[in-house]
């Protein structure tokens, strides 16, 4: 009788902390990914920038299974496409539509040394304007 309690004990324990690891997993996927820096200027002038770490491919050796046909390395993903990543990354953010409810209008989207920004203003509601 007192190993069948040990055990039993022992499988509430183990499901414990498989359900908290679950939650913790759970909640580190709505984090951001991006860095989100805001400024007002005068006359309620909102702008941001958000920026992402701009991704490397890593060096590898030249091999036929990485070239084209004419000799050159073919990268995973090229700057136009991780700029579209990060405008989706951007949309996706909770803080943009805090600071921003009526939306935004970019300003300007670069990728340079190691981040890709996206500098942008909040558009104003009606009352704003008045």
């Amino acid at each position: 009788m007192r190993i069948y309690a040990v055990f039993r004990a022992l499988f509430c324990l183990s499901i414990t902390a498989v359900v908290l690891s679950g939650c913790a997993i759970g909640s580190a996927k709505t984090m951001p990914k991006g860095v989100f820096e805001t400024t007002v200027k005068a006359g309620d002038i909102r702008l941001f920038s958000y920026s992402q770490p701009l991704f490397r491919e890593k060096a590898r050796p030249i091999t036929s299974a990485n070239s084209r046909a004419d000799g050159t390395s073919k990268p995973r993903e090229d700057s136009e496409s991780q700029l579209r990543r990060t405008v989706h990354n951007l949309e996706q953010d909770p803080r943009l539509a805090e600071y921003c409810p009526a939306g935004y209008t970019l300003i300007e989207q670069y990728a340079v040394l190691n981040d890709v920004v996206i500098r942008g203003e909040c558009r104003y509601q009606q009352e704003q304007a008045k």
